[in-house]
């Protein structure tokens, strides 16, 4: 072997790193045993570990991510455990995981490698990659955008008993919003207070201010386990003139009566 640079006694190696993600991670991950998609086998995971994951329904890998040391698997499997929940035709017993901790990948996208090998193996792997499942939603004007294939794929159940989102009992709505909001496994938006700053009107996005409307209607939830139209039902009729609109993966409350051209319903 010839020295570097023509130094004897020296010479360099490197290790291809990018090479033996590609080569050996794949299969590694067929050799790991899947864990269904549960609470306990999630909080069972290192906290804060990091490295690649991957998602099985019915036994087919669906969707592969990373994570870091602030974003460990348990943070985003619990995240992906809590999005799937209430989905038709998807029941979330039929999902499960791999996860391999990868002490050192700062440098690599081990999501794009996992990705590519793996659907050189099969067209139909990790199909939901790339089909907006997992993404944060982006905010103002969302329901003029076309919608997320994963949402058409699997719309949200409005008719599937809440669990442990609210309580029976009376409530005030705007303080039933802001609860629904934190624990609904889907987005629930909903107009708040108009203000004036400078002259030009501002709607507030903070969703705990709620709108005056809102704060001052007491509800009656008449169960624990309500459905998200039962809820919605006896939102409108405490707020004639307001209206839910229903989307394939979110829900918006609103004053008026607009039309969105990617809407599947309107209560009222």
């Amino acid at each position: 072997m010839s020295p570097v640079g023509g130094i004897q006694g020296y010479n360099e190696f490197e290790l291809n790193i990018e090479n033996v993600l590609r080569t050996q991670m794949p299969n590694y991950f067929d050799e790991i045993a899947q864990a269904p998609l549960i609470q306990a086998n999630v909080l069972a995971l290192p906290e804060k570990a990091k490295g690649a994951y991957m998602l099985l329904h019915r036994d087919t890998p669906v969707y592969a991510g990373k994570t870091d040391s602030k974003h460990g698997f348990r943070d985003r499997l619990l995240r992906h455990w809590h999005t799937l929940q209430y989905r038709k035709k998807l029941d979330i017993a039929d999902m499960s995981f791999k996860a391999v901790r990868i002490m050192v990948f700062s440098n690599f996208d081990v999501e794009t490698i996992l990705i590519e090998e793996m659907r050189k193996r099969s067209k139909e792997y990790l199909q939901w990659n790339d089909s907006g499942f997992g993404s944060n939603d982006p905010g103002h004007n969302r329901e003029n955008q076309e919608t997320a294939k994963f949402d058409d794929d699997y719309p949200i159940d409005i008719d599937h008993p809440l669990e442990n989102v609210v309580q029976a009992g009376k409530h005030n709505l705007r303080d039933l919003l802001v609860q629904a909001k934190h624990r609904l496994p889907f987005l629930l938006r909903y107009e708040t207070d108009e203000k004036s700053r400078n002259g030009k009107k501002v709607i507030y996005e903070r969703h705990t201010i709620g709108h005056a409307d809102q704060r001052t209607v007491e509800v009656q939830i008449p169960s624990d386990m309500p459905t998200m139209r039962e809820l919605m039902t006896i939102a409108v009729r405490a707020l004639p003139g307001w209206r839910f609109t229903v989307f394939p993966g979110r829900v918006i409350f609103y004053r008026g009566h607009e039309d969105y051209k990617f809407a599947t319903e309107y209560i009222p």
